[in-house]
């Protein structure tokens, strides 16, 4: 039987925004699979070093691996911008090669530019050169290694803000600002798909699917051949899927999310995989 994986990305647990502060609300989208993937930012392991600050990141990841436990399928974290170090796994090329996942911080020279930390964000990365290329994974890993420490050094200039402590109303004001941050948003949400698929081609990866997050924009573009997912987030708006894997078959899912209740929604796109040899599928590390 073939393996039945599953793809979600930006839980943004700890985060004050984040309709989940309850680790058991994830135990729906760990049913009925063998492969639980988080593709980036499911833990706020950036934030919790201010004195003033209630959340412990280290504990935070704990608990997770504790209720991870639970679950009757293996968890890989592959790290995002909001957790840069939860893991060593930096993307996953599965199916033979026909799905290429990856948060998506690295597909912007300046990794966040919404963000209000983006002058430190565009500083540190400012050594990356943005057309880099490869031939190998190890390649690929040390090249998205290089945005993970510019974010985890540009978070260690920028102390004020802190989502972990924050309520929502002080979160969506420091986000809105300046002025120009909705525009930066939506041209953000534009480049992804080139970029995504760009970011394949540059380091030899020929993928039917790039699966990404990290701009929370729900949606399905076609680049050439390659067919580029953005699983959204769980933030209140604006909406989240996942990609379920089984039997040859790529589907895509909606996730209907309110206050710590997830549920695993309608099918909104259904595409054929390559058949490939049972999915080789990695324990849990924690």
């Amino acid at each position: 039987m073939n393996s039945r994986i599953r793809i979600v990305s930006d839980i943004h647990l700890g985060h004050k925004a984040s309709v989940v502060d309850d680790l058991k609300a994830l135990r729906p989208l760990a049913e009925g699979v063998d492969w639980l993937i988080f593709n980036g930012d499911t833990l706020e392991t950036k934030y919790g070093d201010i004195d003033s600050s209630p959340y412990n990141a280290e504990t935070q990841k704990k608990r997770f691996w504790q209720e991870a436990e639970n679950w009757n399928c293996e968890t890989t974290l592959i790290t995002g911008n909001h957790d840069p170090d939860i893991s060593d796994q930096h993307s996953l090329s599965i199916m033979g090669g026909q799905v290429f996942i990856t948060h998506g911080d690295a597909l912007f020279a300046d990794i966040a530019p919404w963000s209000s930390n983006v002058g430190n964000l565009r500083r540190f990365s400012a050594n990356i050169d943005p057309d880099a290329t490869g031939s190998s994974s190890q390649e690929l890993h040390d090249y998205l290694q290089l945005y993970k420490q510019a974010t985890l050094t540009a978070h260690q200039h920028d102390k004020k803000y802190n989502p972990t402590a924050w309520g929502k109303i002080k979160i969506l004001l420091h986000q809105a600002w300046p002025p120009s941050t909705p525009f930066r948003i939506l041209k953000s949400w534009r480049e992804v798909p080139d970029r995504a698929a760009s970011l394949a081609q540059r380091f030899g990866l020929n993928p039917k699917f790039v699966v990404v997050g990290h701009t929370h924009n729900p949606g399905v573009w076609k680049r050439g051949e390659t067919t580029i997912i953005n699983l959204g987030s769980y933030f209140p708006w604006p909406g989240a899927r996942c990609v379920d894997i089984a039997s040859n078959r790529l589907s895509i899912r909606k996730i209907k999310k309110r206050e710590n209740q997830i549920e695993i929604g309608k099918q909104l796109a259904t595409f054929e995989l390559e058949e490939v040899a049972r999915e080789k599928i990695p324990h849990k590390v924690s």
